[in-house]
């Protein structure tokens, strides 16, 4: 495959994570990716307002996938929000995150991304009557995950 973009020793790939065949298994050193949060929001024509278990299932097809494409020392950085509100309450980022291990992800941090334009938008309910107020989360995160080996073994891009 092309790469999508290359500077000196870095390629960037740009591909479908659903689909097995659209990278060779040990292709990748580092897999950063923001999957479509399943907001009804359209993604060239697929399915972005599933049950959120069958979102589940369709996140571990391809955690499986990026798992499979990974070398021994592989990294995910997966961008999620923290939790979502589209079929009821979901703590999404603590769901991808076991999924992600039932792929085989081994878990090594989170990095909380404090998202700067949300005062907009902070709560709904009514102050006089409050009757289901919730909070809108102002963070998304960054949950890494690396395959097999935690520490690195070679030096890249030297």
């Amino acid at each position: 495959m092309k790469p999508y973009f290359s500077l000196d020793k870095l390629h960037l790939y740009h591909g479908d994570a659903s689909v097995l065949e659209t990278f060779e298994k040990g292709f990748y050193d580092l897999c950063i990716t923001s999957p479509p949060y399943n907001l009804s929001i359209e993604y060239q024509g697929s399915n972005d307002f599933r049950a959120y278990d069958e979102y589940l299932n369709w996140c571990k097809n391809w955690l499986k996938n990026c798992y499979f494409w990974g070398k021994e020392q592989a990294r995910l950085c997966l961008n999620v929000p923290l939790d979502t509100n589209k079929h009821g309450k979901q703590s999404l980022g603590a769901d991808i995150t076991a999924v992600a291990k039932e792929c085989g992800w081994k878990y090594q941090n989170t990095i909380i991304w404090n998202e700067s334009n949300i005062s907009r938008r902070t709560a709904w309910g009514s102050w006089l009557q409050a009757s289901a107020p919730y909070a809108i989360t102002p963070v998304e995160l960054i949950i890494v995950f690396y395959k097999n080996e935690y520490k690195r073994k070679n030096k890249l891009l030297r």
